[in-house]
C-alpha cells in the first residue's frame, strides 16, 4: 500500500510490529501526543520508556534458586477435546515449587484442555494427577481452589472477570465462603469493601470506583484485578494462560513481575503461553507441546527459538533431529 502512494496510519502496541513497518512512530500516552520520532532513529526499550512514562525493567531471567520439592505430577493423562477428539494422549509433566515452568506450544495442541483439567473444568479418562501429595480423582473446580491452584485465564472476560459487576464482587468470587468474607452465611459488607480498597491499592488497578463495572477499566487494570483475586488466595501453584495477551508493554512488565515473585516466594507457575519471548524470558525450564504430549524439554538457560521451534512443528526423535540440525546449520 505504501509502494502505491497511500499512507498507512498503524495503532498497535507490539513494538516488534512497529520497528518492522513503520517509517515514522508516535507515542501516546494517557490520551496525549508524547513523541514522534524516525524509526531509524530510535529501538525498542526508547520506545517502551516512552509508552510506560519511566524506564522498562530489564527482561528478567530464570533466577538460580534451587527448585524445591514436586508439587504437580501429571502421569499417562489421556482427556478428550468437547467435539470427542483425544486433546492430551499419554502427557506427563512435573512442576516444581520454587520455578516457572513455561509450556510453548502452537495453538490447539491440547493448552487449553490441560489448563482446564489442573483447575477442575475438565474431566480426564486415564492417567493420574497428585498435587501437593495428595492423588485428585474426579475433576473439581471448588476442590482445586481449596487445594491451592490459581486460574488466570486466556479470556480474562469471558472465563475470569463477570464485566457489569464491580471489583468487590469480582474479588470476591474464589473467598467469598470463608470466615473473613462471611458469617453465617451473610456477607461481611463493611469488612469485605474495605479488603478489596486494600487489594486495588495494593495491585495499582486504576478504577474510578470499587463499584464500577470491570468491563469499563483497561485490559491491564482488569489483569491486574484478577492476578489481586488469585495471588491474595496465597496459591501453591499458578497456572496462567496467556496471561499477557492483549497488554501493553507497561501492563506486561507488571504481569511479568508478579509471576517472578511468585516464584521467588516458593511458588510453583506452570505458564501456557504463544508467545515465545515471554516463555524465553520467564521460565526456568522449557516443555513443548504438540498433539497433546510433551515433546520436548529443556532448561531456560539452553533454550532458544530455534530449537523450540522444531519440536513445536512435530520435528522430534532421532531423524527429526538430524533434519533439525541441518535446518539450523
Amino acid at each position: 500500500m505504501k509502494n502505491e502512494g497511500k499512507t498507512v496510519i498503524l495503532t498497535t502496541h507490539k513494538l516488534k510490529e512497529v520497528m518492522a513497518t513503520a517509517d515514522r512512530i508516535s507515542v501516546m500516552r494517557k490520551g496525549r501526543m508524547i513523541h514522534t520520532i524516525d524509526r531509524s532513529e530510535t529501538n525498542e526499550r526508547e520506545l517502551a520508556r516512552l509508552m510506560v512514562g519511566k524506564e522498562v525493567a530489564p527482561e528478567r531471567k530464570a533466577s538460580a534458586r534451587t527448585r524445591g520439592r514436586p508439587l504437580l505430577k501429571v502421569e499417562a493423562l489421556e482427556v478428550h477435546a468437547d467435539h470427542g477428539r483425544k486433546a492430551l494422549d499419554d502427557l506427563e509433566l512435573q512442576v516444581h515449587e520454587g520455578e516457572i515452568v513455561g509450556i510453548a506450544g502452537v495453538a490447539g495442541n491440547g493448552q487449553k484442555e490441560l489448563a482446564e483439567v489442573l483447575n477442575g473444568l475438565r474431566s480426564w479418562k486415564k492417567g493420574s494427577i497428585v498435587f501437593n501429595g495428595q492423588e485428585i480423582k474426579t475433576a473439581s473446580v471448588r476442590h482445586m481452589i481449596e487445594a491451592g491452584v490459581a486460574h488466570v485465564p486466556e479470556n480474562r472476560m469471558k472465563s475470569g472477570l463477570a464485566g457489569g459487576l464491580g471489583a468487590v464482587d469480582n474479588l470476591l468470587f474464589k473467598s467469598y465462603r470463608t470466615d473473613k468474607r462471611s458469617r453465617f452465611g451473610f456477607l461481611r459488607t463493611s469488612g469485605n469493601r474495605d479488603w478489596s480498597k486494600s487489594l486495588v491499592e495494593k495491585f495499582d488497578v486504576k478504577t474510578p470506583d470499587i463499584d464500577t463495572p470491570v468491563q469499563q477499566m483497561s485490559g491491564g487494570n482488569q489483569q491486574k484485578l484478577l492476578f489481586a483475586r488469585e495471588i491474595d488466595h496465597d496459591p501453591l501453584l499458578m497456572v496462567a494462560v496467556h496471561p499477557t495477551q492483549g497488554l501493553d508493554v507497561g501492563a506486561t512488565e507488571g504481569v511479568h513481575r508478579l509471576l517472578t515473585e511468585l516464584r521467588d516466594a516458593g511458588r510453583a507457575v506452570l505458564l501456557l503461553s504463544e508467545d515465545l519471548d515471554e516463555v524465553l524470558q520467564l521460565s526456568d525450564r522449557v516443555l513443548v507441546m504438540y498433539n497433546g504430549r510433551i515433546v520436548g524439554e529443556m532448561s531456560g538457560d539452553e533454550a532458544d527459538r530455534e530449537t523450540i521451534g522444531m519440536y513445536m512443528a512435530g520435528m522430534y526423535g532421532h531423524e527429526d533431529e538430524k533434519l533439525a540440525e541441518e535446518v539450523a546449520g
